[in-house]
């Protein structure tokens, strides 16, 4: 049986993540070991401090059990994502190491936009050359403090009012509201994760998040998910429907997950992701999604 590496770090994350890394843990060795021993792979959970890296005649992803885990035929899924840069550097290198290994299949990889989905503003440039709507964005930099920055922001995302986030981190972390120009300011001076771009939004009232889950172009499941409640499944809004599918026809991806705001009257879009998970779905719709997700290891 062929391994399937899941490959992450789950250290060095605030003590607020606790509950949602214990989750996705259970998740990982409990449903996602399950889906990958049907399709004749084991289940490796890797944590991204037990690999060691180097190059002599070729590329080396070494692991004191699995060994060289690109000499191996297998397949493989990296997180891209982690709140300390010097870790996010060592998934960046791993993930196009395994990409463009001849044994391992990396299943988050898409040829046409590869890490495509750490970039949110990216994602939203996509979205509007796309013809889709897009709130405003600023993107600032660690000198965001700055009066002309802050000009910026103001006559790009208009009256406060501010949304502001990370550009590259989930799960909420660094995620805030901004009131006036003295707490843009404040923000900025005393970062939560330092040295990185924020994107900066207007901040509008949502009703409601969706998001959409395709198998290549067709849409399997939509979920809605009200502020403070848990999501549910529902059928996909005909204002967002066919925008999903046009960008997963754009990305050419096998799996996608499409995230959309909805204020009441109006959607925007929000973000897309390559590996949105699934558990929190019913079945058959996850057992649906997942089949998508794991589409790569059955060809």
């Amino acid at each position: 049986m062929k391994n399937f590496y899941w490959i992450d770090s789950f250290n060095g994350y605030p003590e607020t993540m606790d509950d949602v890394i214990r989750t996705s843990l259970e998740t990982y060795n409990g449903l996602y070991g399950a889906y990958t021993k049907a399709l004749g792979y084991k289940f490796r959970l890797v944590h991204l401090e037990d690999l060691d890296i180097a190059s002599g005649e070729a590329p080396i992803v070494q692991h004191k059990e699995y060994g060289n885990i690109l000499a191996q035929d297998g397949a493989a899924y990296v997180g891209l994502i982690h709140p300390d840069l010097q870790m996010e550097r060592k998934q960046e290198l791993l993930y196009r190491l395994i990409a463009n290994s001849a044994n391992v299949r990396l299943l988050n990889y898409t040829s046409k936009f590869p890490m495509v989905c750490k970039d949110k503003f990216r994602g939203l440039d996509i979205a509007r050359k796309l013809g889709l709507q897009v709130l405003p964005t600023a993107l600032l930099g660690p000198e965001g403090s700055t009066p002309p920055q802050m000009d910026f922001a103001e006559r790009t995302v208009g009256s406060y009012p501010m949304f502001i986030r990370p550009l590259d981190l989930t799960s909420g972390l660094g995620k805030k509201v901004i009131n006036d120009r003295v707490g843009l300011r404040r923000y900025f001076e005393n970062p939560p994760f330092s040295g990185r771009l924020y994107i900066v939004q207007p901040c509008v009232s949502i009703e409601a998040e969706y998001r959409v889950y395709l198998d290549g172009y067709e849409i399997v499941a939509c979920r809605r998910r009200e502020p403070l409640e848990n999501g549910k499944l529902c059928t996909v809004p005909d204002a967002i429907l066919e925008g999903s599918r046009t960008l997963a026809k754009y990305l050419e991806t096998t799996y996608l997950c499409v995230d959309w705001l909805w204020n009441g009257s109006e959607f925007w879009f929000c973000e897309f992701e390559t590996g949105g998970g699934f558990s929190e779905l019913s079945e058959p719709h996850c057992s649906r999604v997942a089949a998508a997700f794991f589409r790569k290891l059955a060809t």
